[in-house]
């Protein structure tokens, strides 16, 4: 199981985003030539943000970068860690990089794609995530950051900065016995002691709590993420075989919007638009020679022949004017009246009709004045 990366780029509304395939346990985001995303703006770091693998989770963070990172529209603090899920945005300078959990659906002997329900996509994550382990609290930030809780059944710790808690908090903002969390046979649940500071659970305040699984505990200053593996989690984006085999490596995009050629990226916007320039470099020679010359050199040469035939649109006035040459049946009948069909006037075109008019209306004038005068006389 892989992930995979759309990137765009703001303000850039007709270009197209790009998508990448990543199987790595960490991938970089960055302005350098070395990391997997290589977001190319002098905004983006050289090594601006990472993405880790812990078992089934990932989690982004940044690495110092110059002008932060956001999750989601919030800032990611540096030195931290975030659990990302699907659909989540990386924002990076003027770059969106939205993230999702990709599962490879097999093929059966005939070639036919077998689907993946829901349901079994949801019982496969939960064997995978389960795998006899016990519920725990990973440490987000901080200098335990990356450190786990274990919660056995029936345990019960005291979370605070005096060395009698369970759990010893080196934070300012955390009291000397802050929260409690225990495990029974109902759940695992927090509870405040009368901290100063209290606690949140997802960034709202509350006094007791039954914690289910990827909720956030936050005690002081101190993140904790709550992990249940025996829980299931959120189904991954369900892609056929033939979307998963291409475009595993890198992906370049540039400051422009436009794709940077990558060691191993899928970037199909980058072949659509490059195939498009190379003929029209190739385009003014073919219309500096005359069109008399490839006449004149028919007889001599095969290749000289066949040459015009490539090009034949941007010979069309030559072969025209030619009345010796063969009857061409590819010629547009466009061009016909402006040879000899005698055609003076163009009845089609609007400007010749409102001059018509004008001149019939002062013709019309000049007969009325010439009958009064007449008439008067």
């Amino acid at each position: 199981m892989g992930i995979r990366l759309t990137v765009k780029q703001k303000g850039k509304e007709g270009a197209a985003p790009q998508t990448v395939m990543l199987d790595d346990d960490a991938i970089t985001l960055g302005r350098d030539q070395h990391c997997e995303v290589v977001l190319a703006q002098q905004a983006v770091s050289r090594n601006h943000a990472r993405i880790t693998r812990d078992g089934t989770l990932f989690f982004v963070e940044d690495l110092g970068s110059s002008y932060g990172t956001q999750i989601n529209g919030q800032k990611l603090p540096k030195g931290e860690k975030r659990l990302l899920r699907n659909g989540d945005t990386i924002e990076i300078a003027q770059f969106d990089v939205v993230f999702d959990r990709v599962a490879d659906v097999s093929e059966d002997v005939s070639g036919k794609t077998m689907f993946v329900s829901r349901k079994v996509v949801k019982d496969v994550m939960k064997g995978l995530a389960a795998g006899g382990e016990q519920p725990y609290f990973r440490v987000m930030n901080g200098p335990r950051e990356g450190q786990r809780i274990e919660m056995g059944e029936a345990q019960e710790y005291v979370f605070g900065r005096d060395d009698t808690a369970d759990i010893v908090l080196n934070d300012d903002l955390v009291s000397r016995r802050h929260a409690k969390v225990r495990r029974d046979w109902s759940g695992t649940h927090v509870e405040d002691l009368g901290s100063r500071n209290g606690i949140k659970v997802n960034k709202k305040r509350t006094k007791k709590q039954t914690l289910k699984d990827r909720d956030e505990v936050e005690i002081g200053g101190v993140r904790l993420l709550y992990i249940d593996p025996t829980e299931v989690r959120e189904t991954p984006v369900v892609l056929p075989a033939s979307d998963t085999d291409d475009g595993e490596g890198t992906v370049s995009v540039a400051d422009d919007g436009g794709p940077r050629a990558a060691s191993q990226a899928k970037a199909k916007p980058a072949t659509a638009e490059e195939p498009a320039d190379e003929p029209a470099a190739e385009a003014p020679p073919a219309e500096e020679s005359p069109a008399e010359e490839p006449a004149a050199d028919a007889p001599s040469t095969d290749a000289t022949a066949e040459a015009p035939g490539d090009d034949a649109p941007a010979e069309e006035p030559g072969i025209a004017e030619n009345p010796d040459g063969p009857p061409m049946g590819d010629l547009s009948t466009a061009d016909a009246p402006e040879e000899g069909s005698g055609k003076l006037i163009d009845f089609s075109n609007k400007q010749t009709l409102i001059a018509l008019g004008m001149g019939a209306l002062m013709l019309i004038i000049a007969i009325v004045i010439i009958i009064l005068l007449a008439s008067g006389a």
